[in-house]
């Protein structure tokens, strides 16, 4: 383990001297909340008709909306599972009863759904004839998985040590959201593929567990002392937008982009042009004919949040993910560009790769090959926050 991160264990009396007038009782109960490690339930399918459920090893079949326990089994079972009209069926049907929740009752119990290997429990939720499914996962676990994804080639180890404070922190942010829905996090979205990629030993694994219970929180503001959503970006060619502005939602606390310099030095490197008919472009988004392009921009950033596409009597607003999915990420590849038009097609030119909020990763490895921590790394792209390790703070809290 880092020894960074033991010098991260900061107690209450510690932080308050740090923090002064910021860290006063109000702080302590924010942070308090946060204490103990939560789960986090991600949406694997939604609205459909059936799955294949298989449980290998022994396990407990409860009743969500009571608790109480419907069934058990030693052995495992394997069925497909279907909402009925008066109930839920798995090999046997369950009369009255349209959401269940599968949970191991042994360490070696083992759950798929439609042939994917999924840590933690299973709930299934039967709603007019269609059934969703959750997986009910601690969070450490589900950093792994997510970071197995989006990080298929090697990394430096503080830039992916970097990355999962950040992925944990945005879990914890999600988890804390919405508390009364089924879930946090959808798979799709986040790109959670259970447990199936991840590799025991391998960098990513050693850098969730190097960092295991550390997030980032803020320090002043509204959203003190609370967990934040959090990001990355392949390359912000030299600056970064807030969260709020190019994702569009709102927030306790309200972020500021940051000047990347690594990716500033080299942004004329970065480049890219993408040229599309205007036909082409038109029915994509069912406007066949497109008069002109405006373009909605972050003023820190110069960040792409949204364009307005205008024909002779209508227009239209696109945010900038929804005209990535339409584009495709390797024709339309950052948040920073530009529109013209010639003739009978609109050119978007632009520089860097990704949506360019939160850690520019670029940057993050430069930084790391001259031998900066994952905690100075930080520190450069989310000022005014500091790390809180919610494995030791709840006896500094209770006294203990």
């Amino acid at each position: 383990m880092k020894t960074y991160v033991t010098a991260l264990l900061l107690g209450a009396a510690t932080l308050s001297r740090i923090y002064g007038d910021h860290f006063d009782s109000s702080t302590f109960e924010q942070i308090a909340e946060l204490t103990t490690p939560r789960n986090i339930q991600v949406l694997l399918e939604k609205d459909v008709c059936e799955a294949l459920l298989e449980v290998k090893g022994p396990y407990y079949l409860f009743n969500p909306h009571d608790g109480s326990r419907v069934t058990s089994g030693l052995l495992g079972k394997r069925f497909i599972v279907r909402e009925l009209e008066d109930g839920l069926k798995w090999g046997e049907e369950f009369p009255g009863i349209h959401q269940f929740y599968v949970q191991p009752r042994s360490p070696e119990t083992k759950i798929f759904v439609n042939g994917v290997e999924y840590p933690g429990s299973i709930a299934i939720f039967g709603v007019a004839g269609q059934i969703n499914i959750v997986n009910d996962l601690d969070i450490e676990t589900y950093v792994k998985s997510i970071l197995t994804t989006q990080f298929p080639t090697p990394r430096e180890p503080e830039v992916l040590a970097a990355c999962a404070i950040l992925a944990r922190t945005d879990a914890y942010y999600r988890s804390g959201q919405g508390m009364n829905s089924f879930w946090h996090v959808t798979a799709q979205d986040t790109g959670y593929s259970g447990s199936a990629l991840i590799v025991n030993r391998s960098l990513i694994e050693k850098a969730v567990d190097s960092t295991k219970h550390l997030i980032l929180v803020h320090s002043k503001g509204v959203g003190q002392s609370t967990p934040f959503p959090t990001t990355w970006t392949e390359n912000s060619a030299g600056k970064t937008a807030p969260y709020t502005t190019m994702f569009r939602r709102d927030s306790a606390v309200q972020e500021k982009g940051v000047t990347a310099p690594h990716a500033a030095l080299s942004r004329s490197e970065s480049r890219w042009s993408y040229q599309i008919a205007k036909k082409t472009l038109g029915a994509l988004f069912d406007m066949p004919k497109i008069k002109s392009v405006e373009t909605f921009v972050d003023g820190q950033s110069n960040k792409v949040y949204g364009i307005r596409l205008k024909d002779d009597s209508d227009s239209l607003d696109v945010d900038f993910f929804a005209l990535q999915s339409h584009l495709g990420k390797k024709h339309l590849q950052s948040s920073d560009f530009t529109v013209t038009m010639q003739d009978d097609s609109i050119v978007f030119s632009g520089y860097g790769k990704g949506h360019g909020v939160g850690l520019c990763l670029y940057s993050a490895s430069a930084l790391a090959q001259n031998g900066e921590n994952a905690v100075k790394i930080l520190s450069k792209f989310f000022p005014e926050t500091y790390l809180l390790n919610l494995n030791a703070m709840p006896g500094d809290f209770l006294g203990e």
